[in-house]
């Protein structure tokens, strides 16, 4: 939350792009906090991006693009369920490569889905830190500061980036 993880992803699609690769960006249907069919960014800026539907059996329609493209990024990897790791797993195999965007904790500093997992098989990993709204320091996890009791999995500002000692003090253990 806050940390450009969208940003960056955008950013490592570009790079390719800019090499002549195909690059398709995907993103889970559950975030349409600005959009169905780009990756924005919290600054505006934004990407055409396949919005991936996941069922109620959570299962997820791979789109056929992704067998066409070198390069796909995937955005809020953190909702993809359990299947969706093994997606991943066959893109690499044919040699595509792929990267992902998503939080690693859930608002109770617990980790998040599928990203554990995926940070665990990756060659690379770099953790990017928002910036904590209560003291400034470097953020841990994203708090809920939403006061609706819908426990339905929310997106965007019913969330704020706080540290560590922020969030025990808010009561995230």
């Amino acid at each position: 939350m806050f940390a450009e993880k969208s940003t960056a992803l955008q950013r490592h699609g570009k790079r390719f792009m800019l090499a002549g690769k195909k690059v398709v960006f995907l993103k889970p249907s559950i975030d349409n906090r600005y959009s169905e069919d780009f990756i924005v960014t919290h600054d505006g800026k934004k990407v055409e991006a396949i919005n991936v539907k996941i069922t109620n059996e959570n299962k997820v329609g791979i789109p056929l693009d992704l067998f066409e493209a070198d390069v796909v990024c995937i955005d809020e990897v953190q909702f993809f369920p359990d299947q969706m790791i093994t997606h991943i797993e066959k893109l690499i195999e044919q040699g595509k490569k792929v990267f992902v965007a998503g939080l690693d904790m859930d608002r109770y500093g617990k980790p998040f889905g599928i990203v554990p997992y995926l940070m665990a098989k990756a060659d690379h990993v770099t953790k990017h830190h928002a910036v904590c709204v209560f003291c400034g320091d470097d953020a841990w996890v994203s708090l809920e500061v939403s006061n609706d009791s819908n426990t339905q999995v929310k997106v965007g500002n019913d969330y704020k980036p706080a540290c560590r000692q922020c969030a025990y003090e808010r009561g995230v253990k």
